[in-house]
């Protein structure tokens, strides 16, 4: 009798853990479509607060992927055969949520390194902006007296 409220004890504590992580990971996806957004819109001030978030929500996930290893030993200690079909679900949504971050992730990327190289070509625009010759110089002599 122990065995099987350890096992549904293991389970729940899985499901749990799982489910909180994909929380946590769809509150990535939506901070990681909102820098995309600042990006494109040029937004420095709102992109820090949002990587400062992003920090913060990938300690989570590491801290709950931690919880997750030892939870998942178990798990299929307790549940060889796989007759229990929801951990996998989970699991598959979390795989797929994973590959999903990777994408848009990639994708700020490569929409801040493009921003960035508008910024350079702006930048080098300004350097070789034309200016008009100061009054205050003296003007270099163009023609030279041999009479003498």
């Amino acid at each position: 009798m122990e065995t099987i409220e350890g096992n549904v004890a293991v389970l729940k504590r899985l499901r749990e853990m799982l489910a909180r992580q994909r929380e946590k990971l769809g509150e990535y996806l939506r901070l990681l479509e909102c820098e995309g957004d600042s990006i494109d819109r040029g937004d420095a001030a709102r992109l820090l607060e949002q990587v400062s978030v992003e920090k913060s929500l990938i300690a989570d996930i590491f801290t709950l992927k931690k919880v997750i290893e030892p939870l998942q030993s178990l798990y299929q200690a307790c549940y060889p055969t796989g007759s229990e079909n929801t951990v996998p679900r989970l699991q598959q949504a979390l795989e797929t949520m994973g590959t999903e971050i990777m994408v848009r992730n990639a994708r700020n990327r490569q929409r801040l390194r493009e921003r960035m190289e508008e910024l350079r070509g702006e930048i080098t625009s300004l350097r070789a902006w034309p200016r008009a010759a100061s009054p205050f110089t003296p003007a270099a002599p163009s023609l030279i007296d041999i009479s003498t």
